[in-house]
């Protein structure tokens, strides 16, 4: 995501994505592992294409939660919005060969493009219907069916900040994120043009915890004690005109409880 307006904060933003990706980056490795079997950029873009949908959910997670962790340890961060769709995939020749080596197209490229542009803001990794039923033929012990959250009737997540086995949770490291993610809050919860960004993630924080909640109270605890929760409060009391913003307090007030 641009930290400001117009071509020269999108270059910084390319710069970035570039820089956490490339071969000596910290979340590099997530990207050329099983199952993906074709690379594809274009602008600050990413394509990743392989045959094993669930693998691929789970890969797709575990890198938004590794780039979420190293965005932890800095002082900027790089947010990133996916979306994972099944369908038909055909690979062709870059309409321009001097500035590009391949491009690809079908119906699985047409619709996660679809999802991640109309899905909520902030760093949301959005399934397909068919992605959705799939994970829900897979519900077997550590199944990533667990971290699937159906948004609303027509629209599906995967809260990533939870391992896709339920038995690898580490409170440690989802708090150190968590935390994170509320700094994030306190500095651009109010900023007219990113605010919505920010206050989403925080809501997708709150309920991804609700869905831990479930499975581990224990590690909740463990997750809130790392989170500045008197920050949470300061700055939810200034920022309660901001859409969305009660109702993540109102959350977060039941975790507590």
């Amino acid at each position: 995501m641009s930290r400001g307006s117009g071509a020269a904060s999108a270059l910084d933003a390319l710069s970035d994505v570039a820089r956490v990706l490339s071969k000596d980056g910290p979340v590099s490795d997530f990207l050329n592992r099983y199952p993906w079997e074709k690379r594809f950029g274009l602008s600050d873009s990413l394509f990743l294409v392989g045959t094993d949908p669930i693998g691929a959910c789970e890969a797709a997670a575990e890198f938004f939660f590794n780039l979420a962790f190293y965005n932890s340890t800095v002082d900027w961060a790089v947010l990133m919005r996916g979306a994972l769709a099944f369908g038909e995939v055909q690979y062709a020749a870059p309409l321009f060969p001097e500035t590009a080596g391949a491009n690809l197209a079908g119906e699985a490229v047409v619709e996660a493009v679809t999802l991640e542009k109309t899905g909520g803001k902030g760093p949301r990794l959005f399934v397909s219907g068919a992605v959705a039923d799939l994970i829900m033929q897979n519900t077997g012990s550590g199944g990533i069916s667990w971290i699937l959250d159906r948004c609303s009737e027509n629209l599906c997540e995967l809260l990533w900040l939870l391992p896709p086995n339920p038995t690898r949770i580490n409170g440690g490291m989802v708090g150190q994120v968590a935390d994170a993610v509320v700094r994030l809050f306190k500095r651009y919860g109010g900023d007219s043009q990113f605010s919505a960004h920010y206050v989403a993630y925080l809501d997708f924080v709150v309920r991804s915890l609700l869905c831990l909640r479930e499975q581990n109270l224990n590690e909740v605890k463990a997750v809130l004690r790392q989170m500045d929760l008197e920050r949470i409060e300061l700055c939810g009391k200034h920022l309660m005109g901001v859409p969305g913003v009660p109702v993540i307090l109102e959350r977060l007030k039941s975790l507590c409880e």
